[in-house]
């Protein structure tokens, strides 16, 4: 580590590359329960009949008598899905704010632990109660609203204002790696029933958090000042950039966050966007399954087609939108507004066209691709604004932003349920889609009226005088050296 340390001028990059994997494993765990959940439910056997209880909620295939199934009903089933979002919706502020005193890097550190251990225990706490599964549940959204919110605060640390888009673009594309690698490794792990079947993808994903814990707590450091690793060239990038070091909150300005337009203009614009994304990663198999004629299976594999296609959309609309700022073409404001219009308003319209192609599958998963692709430019947009307007507070920010977009996760299965339950056409789903199209629309407009790149007058730049002393010293040592 010493040895990379010394020669390689880019650990930011690995900090970036870091919170992806914690992305990553957010997202397998979230969407692991929904995947495992076909396992773990009781089914009928061969014959059809229903299998018999060995207890109160479980039951046991005789094939594969090692590995449970439980009693769920469908409202039980989504007691436990749902419960993650009792969790995720009330932890986020508080999560930013704990990072800020604590530091990002602890914080991270734990909800890390929380969830993986949350997830190992998943199989036991099924076994022994349903009530104790949903506790779980709720305790592992808990650790990841803090975790997603901490993961701010930590990338205002590692960050320049012209390299912000990429940094946080790599870092979030973990949350599309996890939906990729979940939906696959979970169902394939879940079949394995010689591996074990459902329990293994739990512990799978439990061990996964513990090794880049290791990781984490060896190769990652706070502050680039702070960063024995750091190379004299990277710490004076850092420095001659005018980055701030980030120092720990003494007092927050709660008010002023809470009644600044441009905060408002990023939770408003996100919300829009999350809107149209749990649509597309939730509701499209559905779609595609109920309404164009596909199984299950090839359903699965169509919808994991388009994200497949977002993963380098993300990152090359990062490296543009930065280019096009450290090369002064367009202001840090212009920029994001340009990549909002491409964000919002293309998938926009293509929700509106989408809408009237009737029951064509090409012209379907065509605007299906352009959808994900559109929203692969969220990262350089609305995802990085928060840095923009404050460094210092981004954690808290961003909180406010999942604290209010997060309600999404609630509002589009229930109106998708009243529109199509008992009369699931694609005239119904035509209606959502246009109701998307709307949301979408006016959260690009909210955010061209109202939003902003400058860091604002409740953040105060912070002295990087800490960065200038570290600087000193290692030009000192330097110095001595070649004495």
């Amino acid at each position: 580590m010493v040895i990379l340390g010394s020669n390689f001028n880019m650990k930011r990059f690995i900090v970036a590359g870091m919170c992806c994997l914690v992305q990553f494993l957010f997202y397998c765990t979230k969407l692991n329960m929904s995947i495992a959940m076909i396992a773990m439910v009781r089914q009928p056997n061969a014959s059809g009949t229903e299998m018999s209880f060995l207890k109160d909620n479980t039951s046991v295939d005789d094939q594969h008598s090692s590995i449970p199934t439980f009693n769920w009903d469908e409202r039980t089933q989504q007691y436990i899905l749902g419960a993650f979002y009792i969790g995720y919706t009330i932890t986020p502020i508080p999560g930013g704010y704990i990072a800020g005193i604590m530091g990002g890097k602890l914080v991270v550190g734990l909800a890390v632990i929380v969830v993986s251990l949350v997830s190992a225990l998943v199989p036991f706490a099924a076994g022994v109660s349903t009530h104790l599964l949903i506790v779980l549940r709720v305790i592992d959204g808990l650790a990841q609203g803090i975790g997603c919110s901490a993961l701010y605060v930590i990338l205002g640390k590692w960050t320049v204002p012209n390299e912000r888009s990429i940094m946080v673009s790599i870092a979030y594309n973990g949350m599309t790696l996890g939906t990729i690698c979940s939906s696959h490794l979970s169902g394939w792990i879940c079949t394995a029933y010689s591996l074990g079947g459902w329990p293994v993808s739990f512990y799978t994903y439990g061990v996964f958090g513990f090794l880049w814990l290791l990781i984490w707590a060896t190769l990652i450091y706070e502050t680039p000042s702070t960063d024995p690793l750091i190379t004299k060239n990277e710490l004076k990038y850092f420095n001659n950039t005018e980055q701030k070091a980030n120092v720990k909150y003494t007092s927050v300005p709660w008010k002023d966050i809470f009644t600044s337009p441009a905060v408002w203009a990023v939770a408003i614009g996100y919300t829009a966007y999350d809107f149209g994304w749990y649509l597309a990663i939730t509701e499209f198999p559905i779609f595609l399954s109920s309404i164009l004629g596909y199984d299950a299976r090839k359903a699965g594999f169509l919808t994991s087609v388009p994200s497949l296609v977002r993963l380098p959309v993300v990152l090359i609309s990062a490296f543009c939108a930065d280019s096009v700022i450290r090369r002064d073409i367009l202001s840090i404001l212009n920029t994001r507004k340009l990549f909002v219009v491409i964000d919002l308003g293309v998938s926009s319209v293509c929700f509106i066209v989408l809408s009237q192609v009737g029951e064509s599958v090409v012209a379907s998963m065509l605007l299906i691709i352009l959808i994900f692709c559109a929203f692969g430019f969220n990262p350089a947009s609305l995802s990085t604004n928060a840095l923009d307007l404050s460094p210092k507070y981004s954690g808290i920010i961003i909180g406010v932003v999942i604290m209010v977009s997060s309600t999404t996760g609630f509002v589009g299965p229930f109106i998708l349920g009243e529109l199509i339950t008992h009369n699931n056409t694609f005239g119904q789903w035509s209606i959502l889609f246009m109701i998307t199209s709307a949301v979408l629309f006016f959260g690009m407009v909210f955010f061209l009226i109202f939003g902003d790149a400058e860091e604002q007058g409740w953040s105060p730049a912070t002295d990087p005088g800490e960065m200038k002393v570290l600087l000193n010293k290692i030009e000192s040592s330097d110095s001595a050296i070649s004495e």
